[in-house]
């Protein structure tokens, strides 16, 4: 008798296991990591770029395929970071945590992605952490 309940208690618990997650978090996505998700360390940007859908900013700005572009150099590496941004937004964003994706590359190779990549990066390379855009109220 002790064996059944076990494992009805073991099956409870594996169902509320897989339940309970899919309930927590509904926000979004961020943009692009469903493709990003598949793609490894080390791979060219070039590649990367290409799994991509097209931005849709300006190309006159620093951008790279319509995503908004930052260049700089690290210990002796040239680092970019290209902020992927939802699709319909024309790149605009009210809170880049939520609206934007961070793809670090290092030396044209994929670095890594996402934001605590990006924080891990930034701190190591001192590089600049964007905050939202001011409104006309503040």
């Amino acid at each position: 008798m002790g064996y059944g309940r076990t494992s009805a208690g073991l099956a409870a618990l594996l169902v509320l296991l897989f339940v309970l997650p899919a309930c927590g978090d509904t926000s979004p996505a961020l943009p692009g990591s469903e493709a990003l998700a598949e793609v490894e360390e080390g791979t060219p940007r070039d590649e990367v770029m290409a799994l991509l859908p097209q931005g849709e900013l300006d190309v006159e700005a620093q951008t790279l395929n319509g995503y908004r572009l930052n260049r700089y150099l690290a210990d002796g590496s040239t680092i970019e970071v290209v902020w992927l941004h939802r699709q319909g937004s024309g790149g605009e964003f009210q809170e880049p945590r939520q609206d934007m994706t961070p793809v670090v590359f290092r030396d044209g190779a994929l670095d890594g992605w996402g934001w605590a990549h990006f924080d891990e990066r930034a701190e190591a390379w001192s590089l600049p952490v964007p905050e939202a855009p001011l409104t006309d109220e503040g």
